[in-house]
């Protein structure tokens, strides 16, 4: 059996005891601080995840309200669009009806009894008359007063002609043979055009 006795100095046995290991504690300090920067970035992690799921939470709602505005907007669109196309055809009705009625009320209150119409032909800001009177002054009395008429701008020159026909006592009468051409009014667009002065009036 071996015994190992310790003969050195009871203070150098201290001294000994008292020595620190200095790569053991570089080693621990390390561990340490690798342990709470560890945490730390774990903590900061954790954060940071929690704030781009709020964010990614947040853009997913706005998109989805953005895809209902969406929606919304072209159901209104189309809404829009059909009361548009429905307007449109109105206004067309309107300005292809309404210089003709106009027209054709002008023509009955200028209309002598000495005179009668054979045919009107009506084209968009346009129309062809032709008829019979039994005198001249009269297809020319016809003509002015239908001149003056709100809906008529212009009347082309008169063409006259002298025609033999029998009436219902079978008599045969000369008559003259007239036509001319007259240019209508655009009914619609003066209108717009008021309109628009008198906003651009108001406005100022």
């Amino acid at each position: 059996m071996t015994v190992k006795i310790d003969l050195r100095p009871l203070g150098v046995k201290i001294a000994e005891r008292k020595k620190v290991d200095l790569p053991r504690v570089i080693a621990m300090v390390l561990i340490l601080v690798f342990i709470v920067t560890s945490c730390f970035t774990s903590v900061y992690g954790i954060f940071v995840l929690r704030e781009l799921v709020a964010k990614r939470q947040a853009l997913e709602a706005s998109v989805e309200k953005l895809t209902l505005e969406g929606k919304r907007l072209d159901g209104y669109i189309a809404q829009n669009k059909e009361k548009l196309d429905l307007y449109e055809k109105a206004l067309s009705l309107l300005r292809e009806d309404i210089p003709s009625v106009e027209f054709f009320s002008a023509v009955m209150a200028s209309l002598p009894n000495e005179v009668w119409l054979s045919q009107v032909r009506l084209v968009p800001g346009r129309a062809d008359v032709e008829g019979y009177a039994f005198a001249e002054n009269d297809v020319a009395a016809f003509a002015l007063k239908l001149l003056n008429a709100s809906v008529t701008s212009s009347i082309s020159p008169l063409v006259t002609s002298k025609e033999t026909k029998k009436g219902k006592d079978e008599y045969e009468r000369t008559l003259v043979k007239f036509s001319f051409t007259c240019d209508i009014k655009d009914f619609l667009g003066t209108f717009e055009v008021a309109k628009g002065a008198e906003k651009d009036e108001v406005e100022r």
